[in-house]
C-alpha cells in the first residue's frame, strides 16, 4: 500500500520513468558519464552531458544500452539503481515495485539481468513487460481481449513489430532498423555520393530536419560539414531526397516485418487489425511520412499517436495497477 510503483522504460536513445500518482518523472537520454579511468557512474542523462562539456578528458559518456541489449552491464546496474533512488524520492522505508520494458525478443539472459539489476538497485519485486505489449497498453488498447491489436515499436535501437492478444505477444518480429541504423545509412550515403565522412551526430541532425519515408511535397536543402579524405573540413548540400533515398533499405526491412507478423497470426486476429490498424509508437513514429509509407507497404492501415515516445512508459502505469495482469507476467526474482 505504502510502497511506490515505478515503470521505468530504459531505452538505448532515451529513458523515461513513472511514478504511480506523479506520472512520467524523467526523460531523458540513456546517457552516463563514467570517471575517466574507472567504472563509478557521475551523473546521468543531460547532466552527464553537460559534466562531460564542462570537463572534457574528467569523464567518458557511455550509453549503457545498444540495439535494445545491455552494452555495459556496470553501468546499468548503477543506472538503475540512480533512477530507482531518485523516482524514490525521500520515501525510502517501503522498497518499491518496479516494472521495466524490455525488447519482445530479449534473452533469458537479458531479462534475468534487467530483472536481476533493479532487485539490486532496491525493488521489493521487479516484473518484465514486452515493450510492444506496454505501448499498446498505454494506447489503452484492449490487449485482454481475444482480438488482435498490432503494435510497430520503432526505437533508436531497432524496430520491434508485434499483435497482442490477450495480454500476450502472439507474433513478434524484430530488425535492427531503428533510428540509429537510419543515422548510419545517412552517413553512408553522403561518404559514397560525396566522400566526406560525417559524425553520427551530425548525420542525426540530417534525419531530424530532412527525414522522410517517401518524398516530401515541397523539398528542402541543409549544408552539412565533414571530413574529406584528406581529414580537411568539407561541405556539401544534402537534400530532403538524398535522405529519403538513403533510408529506403532500413525502411523495407521495417515494412517487411510488419507483413512477416501479419502473416503469422490466425484469420481472426488479421480481420481485426486489417480493421483497426497498425498502431506506430516509439520516436521513430515521428519520422515524416512513415505511417503513409508502411500503409502503402503492407496494405494495412497505420495510426500513430499524439505522444508516441512515451506510449511504452505509460504502458507500465497501467499494467501496474492492473493485479490480475502482474500476477500473468513471469516474476524472476522478489
Amino acid at each position: 500500500m505504502f510502497a511506490k510503483k515505478i515503470g521505468i522504460d530504459l531505452g538505448t536513445a532515451s529513458t523515461r520513468v513513472y511514478v504511480r500518482g506523479e506520472g512520467i518523472v524523467l526523460d531523458q537520454p540513456s546517457l552516463a558519464a563514467v570517471e575517466a579511468g574507472g567504472a563509478r557512474v557521475i551523473a546521468l542523462g543531460r547532466q552527464a552531458a553537460e559534466l562531460a562539456d564542462r570537463t572534457p578528458g574528467a569523464v567518458r559518456l557511455v550509453w549503457p544500452m545498444r540495439e535494445g541489449a545491455i552494452a555495459d552491464r556496470s553501468v546499468v546496474d548503477q543506472s538503475l539503481r540512480q533512477l530507482v533512488a531518485r523516482a524514490q524520492g525521500r520515501q525510502r522505508l517501503f522498497r518499491p515495485e518496479v516494472m521495466m520494458c524490455v525488447p519482445a525478443a530479449a534473452t533469458s539472459q537479458h531479462r534475468y539481468a534487467m530483472t536481476e539489476a533493479a532487485i539490486a538497485a532496491g525493488a521489493r519485486q521487479a516484473w518484465l513487460i514486452e515493450a510492444p505489449l506496454a505501448a499498446a497498453m498505454g494506447l489503452d488498447l484492449p490487449v485482454a481481449a481475444a482480438a488482435g491489436s498490432a503494435v510497430c515499436d520503432a526505437g533508436a535501437g531497432g524496430v520491434q513489430v508485434a499483435v497482442i492478444s490477450q495480454s500476450g505477444v502472439v507474433a513478434a518480429q524484430s530488425v535492427e532498423a531503428g533510428g540509429d541504423r537510419l543515422d548510419d545509412a545517412i552517413a553512408a550515403w553522403v561518404r559514397e555520393r560525396h566522400g566526406v565522412r560525417l559524425e553520427r551526430r551530425a548525420a542525426e541532425a540530417l534525419k531530424l530536419a530532412l527525414g522522410s519515408a517517401v518524398p516530401l511535397d515541397r523539398p528542402r536543402t541543409v549544408e552539412v560539414t565533414g571530413e574529406d579524405a584528406t581529414g580537411a573540413a568539407a561541405t556539401v548540400t544534402v537534400s530532403s531526397g538524398d535522405v529519403t533515398e538513403a533510408i529506403q533499405d532500413p525502411l523495407q526491412s521495417v515494412a517487411a516485418a510488419v507483413r512477416e507478423v501479419l502473416g503469422q497470426v490466425p484469420a481472426r486476429l488479421a480481420s481485426g487489425i486489417a480493421e483497426h490498424g497498425l498502431h506506430l509508437t516509439g520516436g521513430g513514429a515521428l519520422l515524416r511520412g512513415l505511417d503513409g509509407f508502411l500503409a502503402r507497404a503492407t496494405g494495412v492501415p497505420v495510426r500513430v499517436p499524439d505522444d508516441p515516445r512515451t506510449c511504452a512508459v505509460r504502458g507500465t502505469r497501467r499494467a501496474l495497477g492492473e493485479f490480475e495482469l502482474l500476477q500473468r507476467r513471469q516474476l524472476y526474482m522478489r
